[in-house]
């Protein structure tokens, strides 16, 4: 599939900046997965920083996951259930 496509998975081995994980940027919808395992609900993207990835869940909550153990999914526009 072509970069940038809505709905494909990233993993965290991938090229990482401080507010990039290849192109998904800062307020992106996403889906957090470890082992495969959807994480509690949606988020939105906030920035990578010293490997860990840094969101936001739908209650608001900050959460700080390690790169080395998840994927994530981006949702398209509407998606945010």
């Amino acid at each position: 599939m072509p970069r940038g496509r809505t709905g494909n998975r990233r993993t965290g081995n991938r090229r990482t900046s401080r507010n990039h994980l290849d192109n998904f940027r800062r307020g992106d919808r996403i889906q957090v997965f470890s082992a495969g395992r959807q994480l509690d609900g949606n988020g939105i993207f906030i920035r990578v920083e010293n490997g860990f990835l840094v969101w936001e869940d739908n209650s608001g909550n900050r959460n700080t996951t390690s790169l080395e153990v998840i994927s994530i999914r981006r949702l398209r526009r509407g998606n945010c259930h």
